[in-house]
């Protein structure tokens, strides 16, 4: 540590004096002796008066000051009024989807629909009383009609 006891001899005293200082603080902050006020003298507060402010109104600025150009106004959009129209509602013919009866290609394959109770059997992209086969496996089918589109299970 200190090679030499010079340092010693310094460093000693002076963390002796600072522990004394750190304690003496600390019970004079939890003694009973509080100051005691001698003078007191009565202070007199005056209403400040306020003065009226100044009223003022921004107005537009016609050209940029910092770069001299004159502002271009901006347009507002126009918002375009939706006009509702209403929705066909398409009740589609009844349709169960019975099965696949020949199990070729995608092309090639055909498939047996019930329509509003008459059996059909049906190719990819044929159409029957107005119901399009669009897509097709052994589990399920896409018809289209009217322009919609609807996906049908095979019947269990």
């Amino acid at each position: 540590m200190l090679k030499s006891k010079k340092g010693l001899y310094i460093l000693l005293p002076l963390v002796a004096f600072i522990w004394g200082a750190i304690i003496y603080q600390v019970t004079d902050a939890f003694s009973d002796d509080d100051p005691v006020i001698t003078n007191t003298a009565t202070v007199k507060f005056s209403k400040i008066e306020s003065k009226e402010r100044d009223r003022f109104t921004i107005s537009d600025a016609e050209r940029d000051p910092f770069l001299g150009t004159l502002y271009k106004p901006k347009k507002e959009p126009v918002k375009k009024v939706a006009s509702k129209t209403k929705k066909l509602v398409i009740t589609w013919p009844s349709i169960r989807y019975k099965g696949l009866v020949t199990g070729g290609k995608d092309n090639t394959a055909i498939y047996l629909i019930e329509i509003n109770g008459v059996d059909q059997l049906m190719k990819r992209n044929t159409m029957v009383s107005e119901v399009k086969l669009t897509k097709g496996t052994s589990s399920w089918v896409q018809l289209r009609y009217n322009g919609k589109t609807k996906r049908f299970d095979i019947l269990n």
